[in-house]
């Protein structure tokens, strides 16, 4: 192995911790403004100091890339491009993006930056790196779920169609899969989107059946002891989280990893004396993801920095004064690590003599064409319905109404069910999840050549990518996140979707600047079980309990439970997984949102309505007929204020989001 196989990607949350990863040998720097970077709570740089952090970056031979991994709202284009325009003018490296109509003005306007795929776009199939690749992405950062065979499979195509891989080593794990967890959205407007996630998963909840305060915190990542695997599998950069860590903590990790890489590179033993990790801040480790052998062991019921438990289990400490001297060690351990580091990058000098920069500065952005109004809907809106069980399927023979049945996130096991079931309803249509990895994503490539949909909702863009590519017409799913009109134009213009929903993130405000493509359909879902977050994690070891210790194939197929949690700040969860797909979380009382259809009349052109069978406190009174009549007498009034039929027989329900947007 040599050096230039690898790329050691270090967190820089402010200047100084970009000093500490440079000084214990990171070979780039990921870091963010204070604006459009999803840690809005680290400190960040200022357009004021980028220039002087670059420039002592590159001296020490270390690239710099900028975090604007964020969903933007319409009425922060003209801000980011302003900014996109100052960035040229730098000699920043990259920009990592989760926006795909970012990405579009990036590919059209700004085509000298080289754009980087965030982890928030959740890359887990073949279809995602080709759907990336059109949008010139380099590089993608890989789900952090993914085990070493599946990391192996990604980072072979990738070599084969030019995308470098960049695999997270070590620092937090998310409890959900990144990108599509909305749990501290939909608590209060705090969206992990826009880069202001406020942790409910690492919150304290009423103490389960299983005895657990904290059953949705897991331990930390480290692939430390992993790096030869990583190697052969062809992982190119290799990324330590962390960009709301000190200093001391960035200088420790950087520092370990760089001595493991520099020994596979000398063909030296590979160290396995993680001391040094276990003395800066960590939940404990775990590498079970990596390993595809997660579970129960993946849990720890303590969010706060675990070094004092970890050390005092190491030296066996039986009594108060043994945890005492522990701590005591610690401590000065920790204060010469900080000594340590704060001499290193007291050597380095950021140049601080030139001009202050700004966003309204004299470098001019390019100017986007004004776009038009959303020409006027005065026909009543098609209704589309979303069910997930087999019992429902007759509900497509009803006239006015498109039904669409859930496929399983574990497609390959249920392939031929699947297949047979639309052969024999030809009026059903296909909504693909937005989990769909390795042979599950084969499996849709099957379905979709096979069965050949008349249109099809997908959540995942691997699955829109390969419609694209076989003539087939396809809707952008919820979960594709679609908060501006460059998303759509990007969604219609690069890969011919036929239209997309509106993301139900946004508040009634954000929504009204959006214009849609005069031939692009606009779907919003005024009705739904809430989906807050889904997880390759078994959710139930921690709360109702399971036998088994690990989760493995048969779990997806075969399992089907429900629970609630209650978070000791908030509303309850439900907590709910469905035969052949993975976990995921609802909140308490599903959303209903009709404002919407007067408000945004223009906008969107499609309503549509979730029937599946989520358990939620949410009544519902009548058959599914029952509602799909109800919405559609709603849609033929068309907005008036006259009582609703539909909150006659959905009760009680919820619509914060609507509110307070994002």
């Amino acid at each position: 192995m040599t050096r230039d196989q690898f790329e050691l990607l270090a967190p820089g949350g402010d200047v100084e911790s970009i000093k500490a990863a440079i000084a214990a040998g990171a070979d780039a720097v990921y870091c963010g403004l204070d604006r459009f970077n999803a840690r809005n709570r680290a400190v960040n740089l200022t357009l004021d100091n980028l220039n002087g952090v670059l420039e002592l970056a590159h001296a020490n031979q270390c690239q710099v890339f900028l975090t604007l991994n964020v969903l933007i709202l319409e009425s922060e284009v003209a801000a980011v491009m302003r900014l996109l325009a100052q960035l040229v003018e730098t000699d920043i490296d990259g920009v990592i993006v989760q926006d795909l109509g970012l990405a579009y003005l990036l590919k059209h306007h700004f085509p000298t930056l080289d754009v980087h795929a965030s982890t928030q776009l959740n890359t887990h199939n073949t279809g995602q790196i080709e759907y990336l690749k059109k949008m010139t992405a380099s590089r993608v950062n890989l789900s952090r779920e993914l085990n070493i065979d599946e990391i192996a499979h990604l980072a072979h195509f990738g070599h084969q169609h030019n995308v470098l891989m960049e695999v997270f080593v070590h620092g937090s794990y998310c409890i959900g899969f990144s990108g599509l967890c909305y749990i501290s959205s939909a608590r209060n407007g705090a969206s992990g989107n826009r880069g202001r996630c406020s942790q409910p998963c690492r919150e304290q909840y009423q103490t389960t059946k299983q005895g657990y305060d904290y059953p949705l915190n897991l331990k930390d990542n480290s692939a430390f002891g992993d790096l030869q695997a990583l190697a052969d599998a062809g992982v190119y950069s290799l990324k330590v989280e962390g960009r709301i860590k000190k200093p001391h903590y960035v200088y420790t990790v950087v520092d370990n990893w760089r001595k493991q890489i520099d020994r596979l590179c000398d063909g030296e033993t590979l160290s396995q004396d993680t001391t040094e990790l276990y003395t800066v801040f960590n939940r404990d480790f775990s590498n079970a993801f990596l390993k595809g052998d997660f579970g129960k062991s993946m849990y720890i019921d303590n969010p706060r920095d675990n070094a004092v438990t970890h050390f005092s289990k190491v030296y066996q400490c039986t009594s108060t004064d043994d945890v005492q001297s522990v701590k005591k060690r610690l401590y000065d351990k920790k204060t010469d690590i900080i000594q340590h580091v704060d001499a290193e990058i007291a050597k380095m000098d950021i140049n601080s003599d030139r001009p202050k920069a700004s966003l309204k500065g004299a470098i001019e952005a390019p100017k986007l064409a004004t776009l038009p109004n959303n020409p006027e809907l005065t026909e009543t809106k098609p209704l589309s319905v979303l069910i997930s069980e087999r019992e429902d399927v007759a509900l497509a023979l009803e006239d006015n109404v498109d039904v669409y049945f859930q496929l399983p996130m574990g497609l390959k096991a249920e392939l031929p069910s699947m297949i047979a079931l639309f052969e024999s309803n030809p009026k059903l249509k296909p909504w693909f999840p937005a989990i769909l990895i390795g042979d599950d994503y084969e499996a849709a490539k099957v379905f979709l050549v096979t069965i050949k949909p008349s249109l099809l909702i997908t959540n995942n863009s691997g699955v829109g990518f390969y419609a694209q590519s076989n003539g087939l017409e396809w809707i952008a799913g919820p979960q594709m996140n679609t908060t501006n009109s460059y998303t759509l134009k990007c969604l219609e213009e690069e890969y011919s979707a036929a239209g997309a929903f509106l993301s139900n993130e946004l508040s009634n405000k954000q929504l009204r600047y959006i214009r849609r493509p005069n031939q692009m359909r606009t779907f919003y879902s005024v009705y739904h079980p809430n989906t807050l977050l889904t997880s390759r994690q078994c959710l139930f070891q921690q709360t109702e309990g399971c036998k088994k210790i690990k989760v493995n194939k048969g779990c997806l197929r075969r399992c089907d439970k429900r629970t609630s949690i209650i978070n000791l700040k908030d509303n309850p969860y439900v907590v709910q997984k469905q035969r052949g797909s993975h976990n995921s979380i609802y909140s308490d009382l599903n959303t209903l949102n009709l404002d919407v259809l007067s408000d945004h009349r223009d906008l969107i052109t499609d309503v549509f309505i979730d029937l599946r069978d989520i358990q939620t406190e949410t009544k519902v009174l009548g058959s599914k007929l029952d509602i799909i009549s109800a919405f559609q007498a709603e849609l033929l009034r068309n907005g008036d204020d006259s009582s609703s039929g539909v909150t006659a027989l959905i009760a009680p329900t919820r619509n914060q989001q609507y509110l307070k947007g994002i």
